[in-house]
């Protein structure tokens, strides 16, 4: 089971794309998604599978961003 975390609802086309995705990069033949909104994240996606976390949501990016800044500074 996957948690997939975005800023908007995902449509059931977005899901299927990012479920295809998940079994490719996992290996797995089934993938089952649990789709959850979070507004807070600004945009991208957050996916938790296990011990695993991509996250390319775009509030981690400025974080990233703004720490970068700080080290240049």
């Amino acid at each position: 089971t996957a948690t997939v975390t975005s800023a908007v609802p995902l449509s059931p086309a977005q899901l299927q794309q990012l479920s295809d995705a998940l079994r490719s990069v996992l290996g797995s033949n089934k993938v089952s998604i649990d789709a959850r909104v979070e507004p807070d994240i600004l945009g991208g996606l957050v996916v938790k599978v296990g011990s695993r976390l991509f996250d390319s949501s775009v509030r981690s990016k400025l974080q990233r961003l703004q720490l970068a800044m700080k080290g240049v500074a």
